[in-house]
């Protein structure tokens, strides 16, 4: 199948899952990463898209009606999505701050800083305890995509901008979980040591580190 079709069989399968703008959110993620890999991989894009609890018990009936939606002759499939897909990227554009702000972009230094200073084994824990927090706050589906491959590691930088009060929750619980594997007095050490790298890295913007915390 070509990509067209199989796009339209993606589209066609998760429609009945999904509602409009979470739909071409995760046929743009299957487009951006799956597309070109084998079909074994699509376990990986269902448990992708099931970034809300209530979604995770429909991983298997969502993973089987794309693999089944795959198999349907053209005529069966709905209509190619690509030009919805594009239409919303340019409403994303046109209604977001293009990129990140300077508190997200701060935000983004920080953590990855604190991630930094600890083993790999604890920055996994910390990166699936913060994608578990993700899953239980409303952000609508772009933005929530967007945070959850840069959360788990995907991709190097965040294409939006969060609210403070967003931002300190993943702070804080990043906080919490490092000082549960490692004792506060030791995390306490990291975090300063964490926020004076992010202040000379951060230090051409226009928001101070400490008002994360």
């Amino acid at each position: 199948m070509d990509i067209v079709l199989r796009r339209r069989a993606v589209f066609t399968g998760l429609r009945p899952f999904f509602g409009d703008e979470e739909l071409l959110s995760a046929v743009a993620l299957w487009e951006r990463k799956y597309a070109v890999q084998p079909a074994f991989a699509l376990s990986g894009f269902i448990a992708q898209c099931c970034v809300r609890p209530e979604l995770k018990s429909q991983r298997g009936p969502m993973l089987r009606a794309v693999v089944g939606a795959l198999d349907l002759p053209a005529a069966q499939l709905l209509p190619d999505p690509g030009s919805q897909l594009q239409g919303a990227a340019t409403l994303v554009q046109r209604t977001t701050h293009p990129g990140a702000d300077d508190k997200t972009s701060m935000f983004v230094i920080l953590l990855s800083t604190m991630l930094t200073l600890v083993d790999p084994s604890l920055q996994g824990i910390v990166r699936t305890r913060l994608l578990s927090q993700l899953g239980e706050l409303k952000i609508e589906g772009l933005r929530r995509q967007a945070l959850h491959d840069w959360l788990a590691g995907h991709v190097s930088a965040v294409a939006y901008s969060y609210s403070l009060d967003l931002l300190q929750i993943f702070i804080n619980q990043a906080y919490v979980e490092m000082c549960e594997a490692l004792g506060p007095v030791k995390t306490d050490q990291l975090l300063a040591q964490a926020i004076r790298r992010a202040e000379v890295q951060g230090e051409s913007l226009s928001f101070r580190v400490h008002d994360l915390l």
